[in-house]
This record gives structure tokens, sequence and C-alpha cells, in this order.
């Protein structure tokens, strides 16, 4: 057998034992065809050591690649392993995630994800390879109930050669679940139902999932969601207003037109009616009725014919619309419709070739174009809403990425050696209802290379460009960003200021690590990995919000910091319709020459029949160059471990989860300094096998289990106290 043919046997789009992890030639097709990724879990209630396949990361080299070996910090989770976690919500799954936290505060409407000090549009969102670019001050970034989650996957650092603006943090994908998510072997069709409570904010969910596969060329899921939730209990006792009720469904469909090539269709509803403050991630303020509703329709089409490895294409084109519309219950502005809306359209094809260019090197070429289309709509009764701009943006991308694969390199049999340069040019134009526009272009290159001497370890290094394009709510924004009250009433109104000078967002990022893999530690079948980076991220231009205003120097406790200016006075005493000029302020963004980010993220396990122990940790420092205060949302040094015992002779495991997070003291605005802080958490689940129980699942969970009073870096609240959950599902397959 040639080596051409015996490595493209090996490589099986699973898992290779010796070479090819890093560049999968062959029999990757089924993993674009069935809509999920080529993932067995790593549940503890269904595994046996010798039955663990290793999870495949797709977005991070647009080329099937196990996550392990990707030169780079990638985390992949796949259904069970959702699930068990029992998420109420998006910011759950990132718990134990290095380099990415989830601020906001605990309502699920404020949630922001911030990975390596980047968040809002710095990171790219999306959701069965549509984009949700939603992107809003305080009303959330994405909306899609974790139950539907059949995959999740974290991309950390420069992305935008291969996926263009936004690219700066990384990439978060999202797929929903699919009927091979939850068949096994022998199965067509099959029945989920599933009760959970929550006591942290009295959450009562239900779900019902419906999937088939009436053939062998069909793939059908349907999926029914409710969720309804109170206040939030805060560590400290008190209680956030909170209310949701929630309603999701998702409806999705894969089919096999034969010889490799598969369509795909899915549309995803998730529509929240809430009770809340107008900014979700604020401690207080008037209640308003917030409808959050968010859609998104996909269309996807892959094709892989067998017997060549030119053509490995795939393609999507979607539609997805979010709004948030608020109107206040109280107040000033009491009944007023506020909207904020954003339609996003896009299409995305990509292909891949691969080559052997001798016995011993390998070529993969992956290019491919990206068109999008941004339309948002902003209003406040009959008028403008303030900082929210009715216009529209369009994207344009093209790229390739060469991938070159040595086996065996410099006399090592077992080892590899890959290099992978790539390059996108992007363009794009904005413009607002005025007639007032934008637009620019951006190269991005990137290059990265792997060295496996043996397949037990590896280095990796990595060089990147990445940029992020202005929004339209940073070029064009007007009106009220908030009223001035002082003693005497209404003392001024602080206001957004357009900018249509602002330049994108551009960083290079420097960044290097290495891994380890070893099995049969301790025992037959277990499993060692251990993989850190440290990465330098320097950036221009950066994008950050400028609030200037007026304050009263002998009454500084009516302005505290960040918002008080010595020198430039007003008179908080008087009211504006004793004293016109008030004490307004301005805000607008702002470009910062020069930025520095740098960390170093860790991600350990070690797993067996008995035992998973894993260990995941960060480091941070952020750097505004010409001021010497952090710049972005930097997070405090934190470190995360979780032990967990299976006992397979019980059909169950039990667990405990612990994250301790460093004070964080950089910088003068003291109102970010935060106190260091220990969370902790404990579970349980069973998944009866046999008996009158058998299909039944059962999971607790205690959050924060000690009560602990905290809040994270750019959260304005406390996080959510003591929460125990409680979840019950049925699974009925045949």
């Amino acid at each position: 057998m040639s080596k051409f043919i015996e490595r493209n046997a090996r490589v099986t789009g699973v898992r290779t034992d010796k070479i090819g992890r890093s560049a999968l030639l062959g029999g990757v097709s089924a993993l674009a065809i069935s809509g999920a990724a080529v993932f067995v879990s790593t549940g503890a209630m269904a595994e046996d050591a010798g039955d663990r396949v290793a999870p495949i990361s797709v977005t991070a080299t647009r080329t099937p690649m196990e996550a392990f070996a990707v030169p780079g910090m990638v985390t992949v989770k796949g259904a069970d392993e959702i699930a068990e976690e029992i998420p109420s919500n998006l910011g759950d799954l990132f718990d134990d995630v290095p380099g990415v936290t989830v601020v906001g505060g605990p309502r699920r409407t404020g949630e922001e994800p911030t990975i390596r000090g980047f968040s809002g549009a710095d990171i790219i969102v999306t959701v069965d390879g549509a984009r949700q670019n939603f992107v809003s001050g305080h009303d959330g970034r994405a909306f899609i109930d974790p139950a539907f989650l059949g995959e999740l996957e974290v991309v950390r650092g420069s992305s935008s050669a291969l996926y263009g603006s936004g690219g700066t943090g990384g990439v978060i994908a999202l797929r929903t679940l699919t009927a091979d998510d939850l068949l096994r072997d022998g199965q067509t069709h099959g029945l989920r139902t599933g009760l959970s409570f929550r006591s942290g904010n009295d959450e009562f969910a239900q779900r019902l999932l419906a999937y088939t596969k009436p053939m062998e060329e069909a793939d059908i899921f349907a999926g029914l969601v409710l969720r309804q939730s109170g206040d939030v209990r805060l560590g400290n006792g008190t209680e956030l207003d909170a209310e949701d009720d929630i309603i999701s469904g998702l409806v999705k469909g894969t089919f096999d037109l034969g010889d490799n090539t598969a369509l795909r269709l899915s549309w995803q509803r998730f529509s929240n009616d809430a009770r809340e403050p107008g900014n979700g991630q604020a401690a207080g303020g008037a209640l308003n009725d917030k409808d959050v509703d968010s859609e998104t329709l996909t269309l996807g089409f892959t094709s892989k014919p067998a017997g060549q490895n030119l053509v490995d294409f795939s393609g999507v084109v979607y539609s997805s619309t979010n709004t948030v519309d608020e109107t206040p219950l109280t107040g000033t502005g009491a009944g007023v419709l506020n909207q904020r809306d954003l339609d996003t359209v896009g299409l995305e094809m990509t292909n891949s070739s691969r080559f052997m260019l001798s016995d011993d090197v390998a070529l993969a070429v992956t290019g491919g174009f990206e068109v999008v289309k941004d339309s948002a709509v902003g209003a406040s009764g009959t008028g403008i809403r303030g900082g929210v701009v009715t216009g529209d943006q369009d994207f344009f991308g093209t790229f390739v990425q060469t991938a070159f694969t040595w086996f065996s390199p410099f006399g090592l049999e077992d080892g590899e050696f890959s290099l992978t340069p790539g390059v996108r040019f992007d363009t794009f134009d904005s413009a607002n209802t005025a007639g007032t526009e934008t637009s620019d272009s951006q190269v991005s290159p990137k290059i990265t290379a792997r060295f496996a001497p043996a397949p037990w370890t590896f280095v990796y290094g990595s060089y990147g460009d990445a940029f992020r394009a202005p929004r339209l709510d940073e070029l064009f924004p007007l009106g009220t960003h908030f009223p001035v009250f002082g003693p005497g009433g209404l003392a001024g109104f602080n206001t957004f200021i357009p900018n249509t000078g602002l330049e994108a967002q551009s960083t290079t990022t420097w960044e290097a690590g290495l891994g380890f893999e070893f099995e049969d530690v301790l025992g037959a079948g277990d499993i060692f990995q251990a993989k850190g980076g440290y990465y330098s991220t320097e950036g221009e231009n950066f994008l950050s919000l400028e609030v200037v205003q007026r304050a009263d120097v002998r009454n500084p406790q009516f302005f505290p910091a960040p918002f008080l200016v010595p020198g430039f006075t007003c008179r908080a005493f008087v009211s504006i319709s004793v004293d016109p000029t008030g004490c307004g302020g301005t805000t607008q963004t702002v470009n910062i020459a020069d930025a520095e980010l740098s960390g170093f993220e860790l991600e350990t396990s070690y797993d067996s029949d008995r035992f998973r122990l894993s260990l995941s940790g960060q480091t941070m420092e952020t750097e505004n160059m010409a001021t010497g205060q952090p710049i972005g949302i930097e997070q405090a040094d934190q470190v995360t471990a979780d032990i967990r015992v299976k006992l397979p002779e019980f059909a169950s495991f039990v667990g405990w989860q612990s994250t301790f997070a460093d004070d964080f003291s950089e910088g003068t605005n003291t109102s970010e300094h935060r106190d260091s802080y220990q969370i902790h958490e404990v579970y349980a689940r069973w998944r009866p096998v046999e008996g009158p129980l058998d299909g039944f699942s059962f999971g607790v969970t205690a959050e924060n289990l000690f009560d602990a009073e905290y809040q994270r870096i750019s959260s304005d609240t406390l996080e959510e106290g003591r929460s125990v959950l409680v979840d019950v599902t049925y699974t009925l397959n045949w």
C-alpha cells in the first residue's frame, strides 16, 4: 500500500493514531454532509475508555482537524457534554473555557461574551454558519436556547484571515442539533422530553424534541422549549428585577442527494417577553416591557464527490433577524416604543482541494468568498432612538489558505510538520438614511506552523492580522445617551456625537504554544492531555466609547468616575429649565492610537474509566499605550478545576467544580476594581440503563454552593447566589 493510500485510509475524519492528525485528506465530507460534528460524547455515563473519540474542529482552519491538534487555542463541546451541563443560557457553557468570560450580569438579556478582552463586534458569532451580527450597548449579543445546541466551538485569537471583520477576538460557532446527535446505531426515530427547575431565579423549563431518520438519506429534527423565570437572587441576598417568558423553536432537515452531496435547511426562533430595566446589564432602573425576538433561516449545500480530492464544497445562504423592542412602564417616556432591529442576510461559499505533492508532502488549498448585508432600524415613538442608527452596512470578502503538511520530517517516522499561510481581502461600506456614507478595505494575512516530533507532543506558532470595521452605531449615532439629574431635577442630557472619520480597528497577534498527550498513563485506555498558549496582541485605532460629562466639582457624588471631568463644571443643583446650559455631555466612539493585550491560557485533562480531572487557567493584561490604563474588557487571573468520579456500575457520575479568580486593581478607574473570589459547584447525573427507569436521566447541580458575593469586571451587578438545578429527561429511541 502506498503512503498516499495508507494515509487516506488511516484518516477517517474522526481521529488518526500516528499520522495525519493535522491534515485530514480524505473521508471528511460526512462532517459537512450530516451537519453534525465528528464527535463522540465524553459523557461519563455511557463512556468506555476504549470508545473515546476526539472532537473535531472545523472552524479554526475551515478544514476538519482534531481540536487538540489545532495550532491555536480551541475548545469544542458536543451535544452530550452540553446537555450534561443543564444550561439555562449560553453563558453557562463558557465557565470552564480559558480566555472566555461572559459579562453583563446574571440577566440572560444582558449577556456579553468576551474573548481575550474583546467583546461585541470584535467577536464573530455564528449559528449553523449564519452570522449573528446583533450588537448593542446593553441588550445582549446572541439569542438561542442552549437546549438546541449540538455543538459549541470557541476559537480564540486572530481569525480575520478566514472570517473577516470581527475576527480580532475570535469565533464562537454554534451548531444546532440533528437526529444523528441523539440516535444510536440501529435507531431511526426518537422523542425526548424534559423538565428542569433553577432555584436562583425560579426558572421552570419544558422541552420537547422529536427526530427521525426515516431513510438513510434524511435527517429531520424539530424541537420546542419553554422557559419562565423571575427575579434573580444575588450573592448578597438581594434580588435583581428580571422576568422572562421564553418560547423557542427549531426545525431542521438534512437530505443526502447522493455521491456525498447534501442539502441542509434550518429554521430557529427565539422569543422572549421580558420585564426588566431598559439596560439589561444595570443593577436597577425603571422597568420596561422588553420583547426580544431572533429568527435565523439557513440553506446549506455540501458536496465531495467520491473518488477525487479536488472538490470539497460547502455553501450557505442565510437570513438572521434580531429585534429588541422596549416600552418603559414608568417615568419619562412611559408607553413609548423604543425599537432596535437588525436584519442580516449573507452568502458564503468555500471549497477545499487536496493533493499529495510527494509520498511525504500533502497540500490542502481552501478558498472562498462571503457577502453580508446588515440593515438596521432604530426608532423611538415617531423619532430617532438615541445611539441606535437606521442604515445599512455591506461586506464582501474573499480568502485563500494553503496548508502544507510534511509527514515523517527530518527522519522522524511518526513526526509531522505543517505550515499554513492564508490571506483575506475585505471591503465594507456603511450608510445612514441621511445619505452619509463611508467605505474602506482591509487585507488580513495569517501564517501558522506546527511541529510534532512524536505523536505525543507538538509545538506551534502563529502570526495574524485582524480587523473590525466600525459599526453603524459608532459612525452615525444621534440623540440622547442618558439624562442627568441633580437635586434640582433634570440638569442636562448626555448626547451622542457621530464620528464618520473612524478607522477600522486593526490588530497584530503573535502566539506560541505546545501540547502533550499521553495514553495508558495509569491504566489501560486512560488519556492525559495538556495544551497551553501565550499570545501578544498589538492594536491600532482601537474603537472605544468616550463619555465626556460636565461635572459639578463641588458635588462629585453626582458625577462619579469615570464621568467626572475636573474643571469642566456645571450647576447640578439647578434645573435645566432654569439654566438651559445645564450639565450636558457627549458620548462618541473614537480611535485609540495604540494598545497592547497579552495573556496565557492553559487546558489540561486526565480521563479514565473511573475519573475525569480537568484544569484550565488564564492570565490577561491590557493597556492603552497613551494612558497606561486597561483597555477592552480585561479579566482577572483565573483557574477552574473540575473533579468527576464515574460510577458506571450505577450508570452515574458525581463531581465538584471550583473557580478561583484573583483580585483586579489595574488602572485608576476604581469602579472596575474587583475583590478576589472563589465559587464552587457540586453535581450528579444518573441515567438508568435497565428496569422501569430505562430512558430516564436525572441531574442535580448546586451552583455557587457557598453563596459567594462576587462581581465580574465590566459587570454592573453582582452575580447569582446559590442556585440548585434539577433536571429530569426522558428519551425514547427506536
